[in-house]
């Protein structure tokens, strides 16, 4: 059954991981314009197979962070369709004060965890756990763009991610 976004990932490690993880194992930023009425249908950022389909870009997705970089008034939602929407009676962590502003994050009415993209916010899961085992409880889809949306998105692999889909050592070395 569906559960909330704060369970997706507890327990398993990766939300101490990410902070400690060295700079080779993440992908470059990419930075994604959704465009009047363009949308992402829903999908994985993890794969089942990873340790082939994904060798070559550092193994298995192990967190995904989208950093939203302009308002959008409407549309443009991050929808997870496998995760219910978050309440102030389901969301216990934190004062109540941050469980009402998740709860005015999201769109009013959807029964799903549905995104309302507001620049400076930045939306952090675990596609997969700490061993790379898939969570299909991710699943998740760009919804129509009303209005236009810039996203910049972030992967956290299993291992070394090389150039170009990685950064170069020089980069690594002058800037992380």
């Amino acid at each position: 059954p569906p559960t909330s976004l704060r369970d997706v990932g507890t327990g398993n490690g990766n939300n101490e991981d990410i902070l400690s993880s060295p700079a080779s194992y993440f992908e470059a930023p990419t930075v994604i314009n959704y465009e009047k009425d363009q949308a992402l249908a829903p999908h994985y950022d993890a794969n089942r197979s990873a340790s082939v389909e994904d060798a070559n870009r550092g193994g298995q997705t192990l967190s995904t962070l989208l950093v939203y970089l302009n308002d959008v008034q409407r549309g443009g939602t991050t929808k997870f369709g496998r995760l219910l929407a978050i309440t102030s009676s389901n969301n216990e962590n934190g004062s109540n004060n941050n469980q009402e502003d998740l709860v005015q994050r999201q769109v009013m009415g959807d029964p799903n965890l549905n995104i309302i993209p507001r620049k400076g916010d930045a939306l952090l899961f675990f596609p997969a756990d700490e061993r790379g085992n898939f969570d299909e409880r991710t699943e998740h889809e760009g919804c129509p763009a009303v209005d236009e949306k810039w996203i910049a998105r972030i992967w956290r692999h299993e291992g070394r991610v090389l150039p170009p889909f990685g950064l170069s050592d020089k980069c690594i070395e002058e800037y992380c």
